[in-house]
């Protein structure tokens, strides 16, 4: 992350501040003279905007921070990323609100959460390094909850995306503003055509559609035993937050490819309609030259295309011979790390059927017509105050000792021209 994308957080987050503002103002006031709410905004305005500035400054120097150390030492951070620095922050901040049995974060001063940072992980060179630079502060303790500190809350969707398909795909990442986006699609272009000296031409015009985005919630929220988190003898703040960001990153990928496209949940390649399917039932030595053959026949431009396989139908590709003996296509595979040219990435999220006669699915694609719209990015709080729904009865968390960890993030994936993208289900043959 550059310092100006972070400031570019900083400032959409506080847009949408003052636009909520202006609205909630003109609500509470009513028909008061015009005089008054312009000063009201101007007040309102004023102040989502110093806090604007504070949180550059403050979040540049964990940026720097972090940059700083990795540049000094790069073989000892070849492990640790921003989003590792950020798993330990919260579980540090957990540990130690435990240790005080605080109720709520601002009960734990940043350089307490500085400090059992530093025990509860004392071989981590990147937290170290950030948090041995002087005016840093811990975290951001916020009406009762650890918001991880914007600099590493930018590269935190960066981060998890580069350990799933999504950035492996290089696909274009586009803000939802106000959760909804709206995109013009030429779905049929203009003819011509060829006509008599003294014969009119053909009326002929293109039709139109759209893509539309809207903002999915994915969420997770997991209660600790206050007791365990005292009593435990590793550091199982860390595990769980962890096993959130594993557990979102395999979600991100399922969204994409197989999501079923409700309400609540986006619509994945898989169920796109539109689709190109290839007409065959079982894996042949033509088949990624048909494949490829039906994205060039539809006319798509190439610019960024990629095969995903799941690791079965990878290992059924590379076994593929020809009858001479020689392997078809595992020499460009393990050689160039590409398929017809084209990368290729392995994954469990793409489908495989091992019941009956097992069957793969094989994709190849150009995800230059592939969007990820993000209106919130994946953010990490943690309370002892709230309250929960389990299966139907509400929970207290101070009134039963819990501390509750809650991953948010609201986004929606947007195909701009599903024949751009070409999907098999095949048998091995």
């Amino acid at each position: 992350m550059e310092m100006k994308d972070l400031e570019r957080l900083i400032d959409e987050r506080s847009q949408k501040q003052i636009d909520d503002a202006k609205e909630s103002i003109k609500k509470e006031l009513g028909a008061v003279p015009q005089a008054q709410i312009d000063e009201a905004v101007k007040k309102a305005v004023a102040e989502v905007t110093a806090k604007a500035d504070a949180e550059k400054a403050e979040n540049v120097k964990y940026l720097e921070a972090f940059k700083e150390a990795v540049s000094k030492d790069e073989k000892s951070f070849v492990k640790e990323t921003p989003v590792t620095v950020v798993n330990q922050m919260i579980a540090a901040a957990a540990s130690a609100m435990g240790k005080k049995d605080a109720h709520n974060i601002a009960q734990v001063s940043a350089k307490e959460i500085a400090e059992q940072a530093k025990k509860d992980f004392p071989y981590s060179k990147a937290l170290h390094a950030v948090l041995d630079k002087k005016a840093l502060n811990a975290g951001t303790p916020s009406e009762g909850g650890f918001t991880v500190p914007l600099a590493f809350s930018g590269e935190y969707i960066d981060a998890l995306v580069a350990n799933t398909l999504i950035d492996k795909l290089n696909i274009r990442k586009v803000p939802l503003i106000h959760g909804n986006l709206s995109i013009p699609r030429m779905d049929a272009t203009s003819s011509v055509g060829w006509v008599g000296e003294t014969q009119g031409g053909k009326i002929t015009q293109p039709q139109f559609g759209e893509v539309n985005m809207r903002a999915k919630k994915l969420k997770a929220l997991t209660p600790i035993s206050n007791t365990l988190l005292r009593e435990s003898g590793v550091n199982l703040e860390g595990w769980i937050a962890e096993d959130l960001m594993r557990k979102t990153r395999i979600a991100l990928d399922d969204a994409m490819i197989n999501g079923s496209g409700s309400q609540y949940m986006p619509l994945g390649l898989k169920n796109n309609a539109n689709i190109q399917t290839l007409s065959a039932s079982a894996l042949a030595l033509t088949t990624p030259n048909d494949m490829v053959a039906l994205l060039q026949q539809a006319n798509v431009r190439l610019e960024n295309v990629h095969w995903l396989l799941n690791p079965i139908g990878e290992s059924w590709l590379r076994n593929k011979a020809f009858s001479s003996g020689p392997f078809a296509w595992s020499d460009e595979m393990a050689r160039t790390g590409k398929l017809r040219g084209f990368d290729f990435h392995s994954s469990s999220t793409i489908g495989y059927d091992g019941s009956g006669t097992p069957t793969a699915d094989f994709w190849v694609g150009d995800f230059a017509e592939m969007m990820f719209g993000v209106s919130r990015d994946i953010t990490i709080e943690i309370s002892r105050e709230g309250s929960f729904n389990d299966n139907g009865t509400v929970v207290n968390a101070f009134d039963q000792d819990l501390t509750l960890i809650r991953l948010i993030t609201e986004c929606d994936f947007a195909c701009r021209q599903p024949k751009a993208f070409v999907k098999a289900t095949l048998t091995q043959s």
